[in-house]
């Protein structure tokens, strides 16, 4: 049987590889193919499923080498796909809202920046079915799922060959070009292939922090406005930088596995709540000389909370944590501490989230914390939850040129996993970026 030979494989199924196949059709770009070692892509669309049509969120204009008049419209238009989801609902109003106004003037009281996208939400009980409508929007676009990409070959007089398996029998296929938008969770799988093929790439920023869990009267003040909300503060000590991310009002903490620790993460259900609300506070920390590896220094705070939580992420009351004492199991729902406030979402390990957090970390965490319940009073109540590590891994980067091609001709890259987008909507731009690069480079040959 002759091995058919596609114009575009794209490796991923995530936002970014569906938004860039469903452009290259748009552009009449034929015989394009989609790779996903899962059934389901991993990542934002089956986890909650939050939207922020925001340029400040989630996109880099200069990485992306776009205007704001483009990145609007390019917003707008994954915008008309995304909401025509039936169970997308609109969760943060931003016309005409003047209690905005007044939450961004008490955060500038208090030296923080606060920022309040529109923002759209499906929940985690709907990201299957999200899916399947993205995919929907696909009539020529071949799928190969739960088909592992083992290698890439270059081919003698262009083009590239990838080795695949599934269902233990290898397979082959040939691609004049290739879109790599592999997600967060395959990002360091691509950066092993880059090195083979000889991709530039480079270590990018992570955040590392704790997540919060308080009852959500706390918080309702302001998630009732709105959804998400986006604190920035610059610590007065180090001058670091550190957010608020993926708040969850009425929703729950979850972990992430990874081969030899774990994170936590959190989420919201669309059609049952909890009593309480989670949100992150993390830190970005970039590295220089002699030690730039990102990853390495992430993967090091995870493994030392793996090994003090004894296989299991660390939750602390924040009414231990100010007295310096670790929590323990005994006293953690101590109703004569008033801990029964708030009841955790996850079975964690109590314990001291100092031991295991680096002190400047610690310290930006600690004292941005302090700023942010002067703007929401109520957070630092005792019962309040703080649990880690909580650590978001963009660090693997590309550089490309404006079409996201790589220094590698015929390699093209989008999405979280290779540092161009942080989120779904700036993942979905990121494709469609690439895949318009794509459709401009056959219209020349």
């Amino acid at each position: 049987m002759k091995m058919k030979t596609y114009n575009v494989i794209i490796i991923g199924s995530g936002p970014a590889g569906l938004f860039a196949a469903m452009w290259l059709e748009r552009l009449g770009i034929d015989k394009v193919a989609i790779i996903d070692r899962h059934a389901y892509p991993a990542g934002g669309l089956l986890n909650d499923g939050k939207l922020n049509f925001d340029c400040r969120i989630g996109l880099d204009l200069n990485e992306l080498q776009i205007g704001e008049d483009k990145a609007r419209q390019l917003m707008s238009e994954t915008k008309k796909i995304f909401v025509g989801f039936p169970r997308c609902k609109q969760v943060t109003f931003i016309d005409k809202n003047k209690k905005i106004e007044v939450i961004k003037n008490i955060a500038c009281e208090h030296g923080a920046q606060f920022i309040a996208p529109e923002q759209w939400h499906w929940g985690t009980d709907n990201g299957k079915a999200v899916v399947n409508y993205l995919r929907g929007h696909l009539k020529k676009t071949e799928f190969f799922l739960e088909t592992e990409v083992s290698s890439i070959e270059k081919l003698e007089g262009g083009g590239f060959r990838l080795i695949c398996s599934r269902d233990k029998k290898r397979i082959s296929h040939n691609t004049r070009c290739i879109l790599a938008a592999p997600g967060r969770s395959g990002a360091y799988w691509f950066r092993d292939i880059a090195k083979e093929l000889h991709i530039q790439h480079n270590f990018g920023p992570i955040d590392v922090g704790i997540r919060i869990e308080l009852n959500r009267k706390f918080y309702d003040p302001i998630t009732d406005i709105v959804y998400d909300p986006k604190f920035i503060f610059t610590t007065s000590r180090h001058g670091d930088k550190v957010r608020t991310f993926c708040t969850n009002p009425g929703g729950r903490v979850r972990v992430e596995n990874y081969f030899d620790f774990k994170l936590v993460n959190g989420d919201a259900l669309s059609g049952k709540k909890t009593e309480n609300t989670n949100f992150a506070l993390i830190n970005t920390v970039e590295l220089t000389k002699p030690f730039s590896d990102t990853t390495a220094f992430g993967q090091m705070i995870a493994r030392q909370f793996f090994l003090l939580g004894g296989g299991k992420p660390i939750v602390q009351r924040i009414g231990d944590f100010r007295e310096g004492r670790r929590s323990s199991a005994a006293t953690f729902n101590s109703a004569t501490r008033h801990f029964e406030v708030c009841r955790a979402t996850y079975n964690a390990i109590p314990g001291d989230i100092a031991l295991g957090m680096p002190a400047r970390i610690m310290d930006n965490l600690w004292e941005s914390f302090k700023k942010l319940d002067k703007i929401v009073p109520g957070i630092l109540h005792p019962s309040t939850l703080i649990y880690a590590p909580e650590i978001k891994f963009f660090d693997t980067h590309f550089p490309t040129n404006r079409n996201l091609e790589t220094n590698v001709k015929g390699i093209f890259v989008a999405g979280d996993g290779t540092g161009k987008s942080r989120g779904i909507v700036g993942a979905g731009i990121s494709g469609i970026i690439a895949a318009q690069g794509i459709a401009e480079k056959y219209s020349k040959t």
